[in-house]
């Protein structure tokens, strides 16, 4: 009986834990997207941390303990890379910002970033100038609290294609 409620357990939990609606590098947790990916690199953790923190990515940005913090500057997809048949006015008529953490992990030979608190900010076109809003306006269901069919189609592929380029190591 004990192995039953203890599988039972196990599978409430893995559930509870992979819900978290992972997709193209998009997470979904409580209504919240975030974005994160891994890239494998030869670069050692100062290599790595110098280079975001001399890059103009950033408006601000610091090393707090083992990983760099900071906020990402206003960027914009680029509809010659991604195209714009299909993709919703809201991905190639903004900007997008967020803050960023950057996390070296040393046997893995590769850096983490975890890219959180996305907004879109207008450009006068399609939103007020600067107006920012989160993400989750747009690509989330209030109700369901899951991703709008929209997101999925078009505007996560290339966001994900976006964001995967903006943080690689040149």
């Amino acid at each position: 009986m004990k192995f039953y409620i203890l599988t039972a357990v196990a599978l409430l939990f893995s559930s509870i834990v992979f819900s978290q609606a992972q997709d193209e590098n998009f997470y979904l947790v409580e209504a919240e997207i975030s974005w994160q990916k891994a890239y494998s690199t030869t670069k050692t953790e100062a290599q790595v941390f110098a280079y975001f923190e001399d890059s103009e990515l950033f408006s601000v940005v610091k090393l707090e303990g083992k990983q760099l913090v900071g906020r990402l500057k206003n960027h914009a997809t680029d509809p010659n890379k991604t195209g714009v048949a299909g993709v919703p006015a809201i991905v190639n008529k903004t900007d997008f910002k967020g803050n960023v953490s950057i996390q070296y992990r040393v046997e893995e030979k590769d850096y983490v970033v975890y890219f959180t608190n996305l907004l879109v900010v207008g450009r006068g076109d399609f939103l007020k100038k600067k107006e920012e809003q989160p993400f989750e306006q747009h690509f989330v269901s209030k109700a369901s609290g899951k991703y709008r069919p929209g997101f999925l189609k078009k505007p996560k592929k290339v966001y994900n294609t976006t964001f995967s380029k903006l943080f690689e190591l040149h």
